[in-house]
């Protein structure tokens, strides 16, 4: 079942595709990336979902890329499981009462902290409230717009996304790339179709 991501229903889908282009953006362009990252609310203020596979299409330049991403969280942790369309596990991030970490899994040895990953992936994953808390007395503020969320650092915009749960649709100013995230039916291999402008 495909759930509505924005501030009304808290979802869960959002904000690891921001962190995954960024992560291709950086592998394939050979660049460090040492941006810095968001307060992260805790990740027992996340409701509970089901399992959820996307397919990710990254673009940056005229290069595009797709991957695949697995995610399940509960009220006690999150895991992020970045993939190759072949299905080779790339990277595994995990966020619990201990902090974010990734496992040492990983295909190559991230350019970014696992903390920039999650700070990026609590965008689009946490209700806007709780957004909201975590970035009380930080340089950090969220702006939501309907089905729209803005990023910002102090008077710096950091990110916008925006679509609905067939297709989101993240434009990171910070990494200047473009995600588009696609329910995946893993029976198939298929997506949805992706409309978002």
């Amino acid at each position: 079942m495909i759930r509505d991501l924005m501030p009304s229903r808290p979802i869960r889908r959002l904000g690891w595709y921001r962190l995954l282009p960024s992560l291709l953006s950086i592998a394939l362009s050979s660049c460090a990336l040492a941006p810095p990252s968001s307060p992260l609310p805790p990740v027992a203020t996340l409701p509970a979902a089901v399992p959820e596979t996307y397919r990710l299409t990254f673009e940056h330049d005229d290069a595009r890329h797709d991957l695949i991403a697995a995610l399940r969280h509960d009220r006690h942790s999150l895991r992020l499981a970045l993939l190759s369309p072949q299905g080779q596990r790339l990277l595994t991030l995990v966020q619990d009462a201990e902090g974010a970490r990734f496992l040492p899994d990983a295909a190559f040895e991230p350019p970014f902290s696992a903390d920039w990953l999650a700070s990026r992936l609590s965008w689009g994953l946490w209700p806007a409230e709780r957004l909201e808390e975590a970035f009380h007395d930080s340089d950090w503020r969220l702006e939501t717009r309907g089905q729209e969320r803005l990023i910002f650092e102090e008077d710096h915009q950091i990110a916008h996304l925006k679509g609905d749960a067939r297709c989101r649709v993240l434009q990171d100013m910070e990494g200047d790339y473009r995600l588009t995230i696609s329910p995946l039916d893993t029976r198939t291999q298929t997506t949805a179709p992706c409309r978002a402008p």
